[in-house]
């Protein structure tokens, strides 16, 4: 499982095995083309005395092959929802259908092998292991689904595509954070997963290094139709999807 293998390195690589409560929605107006389905999801957090509601009873869907930004302040709830989202994260409430299963109904096995062989993610910290070279740490996802060395070459083009040839053997510590960003991406994009997602993509990198960073990411969608979610909460960011998603105080105020 990715936890087993990245640790707490990877904060957001962590699987909440609780039980929790989920309402009985039975939802039957997803469109067939709709990938993800959010169905009154929340989710609130204990902090001592203060209870924060970080999502207060969400209605979301993502069309396979969108490019979607959900924006918001810090504290707004994006990453709990992309958690949620992604099954990497249980909300208390509400459903989310990825290709039409309910996620969260699957067990830790099950929902570990929908995010290796469907999911790709990007986050602000890069998450890379730091005793992995740049080759390495892109072949990771295919070396944990066991893919084949056909597949594997995949790596080859990646390591192109994204730039970074010359830096394949290189280790991160040596890398900028530019580069570092673009080895994540081609992590991501290693397996062909159904759905990327980028939490905060650009976060750590400066205006210019982030743009090249969504250009990337952009002209992989044009090429590949792939659905990419990006959580940001940066306009000049948001602007690069078809879609932007408005997030206020853990509501959606503004879908367009």
């Amino acid at each position: 499982m990715w936890s087993d293998f990245f640790g707490s390195d990877i904060p957001y690589f962590s699987f909440n095995t609780q039980l929790f409560s989920t309402q009985n929605i039975e939802i039957t107006d997803v469109a067939d083309d709709t990938i993800i389905a959010v169905r009154g999801l929340s989710k609130n957090y204990n902090l001592g005395r203060t209870t924060v509601y970080a999502l207060r009873g969400v209605n979301l869907d993502i069309k396979e092959g969108e490019f979607v930004t959900i924006v918001g302040n810090s504290g707004a709830g994006k990453t709990t929802l992309l958690n949620c989202m992604a099954g990497l994260d249980s909300p208390d409430t509400g459903v989310v259908l990825f290709r039409g299963e309910n996620l969260h109904k699957m067990d830790d096995s099950a929902k570990s092998k929908a995010r290796l062989s469907e999911m790709g993610f990007i986050f602000q910290s890069y998450a890379l292991l730091p005793h992995f070279n740049t080759r390495e740490n892109i072949a990771l996802p295919a070396d944990l689904a066991g893919l084949s060395k056909e597949l594997k070459d995949r790596i080859e083009n990646l390591l192109k595509d994204v730039g970074i040839e010359k830096q394949a053997k290189q280790y991160p510590a040596t890398l900028s954070g530019g580069q570092m960003q673009r080895v994540a991406i081609a992590r991501a994009l290693t397996n062909r997963p159904a759905v990327i997602f980028a939490d905060e993509p650009t976060g750590d990198l400066d205006s210019a290094t982030g743009k090249q960073v969504m250009n990337l990411l952009k002209k992989f969608h044009e090429e590949t139709k792939t659905t990419i979610i990006v959580i940001t909460h940066e306009q000049d960011i948001a602007d690069y999807a078809e879609r932007q998603i408005i997030l206020e105080d853990g509501v959606i105020v503004q879908p367009q």
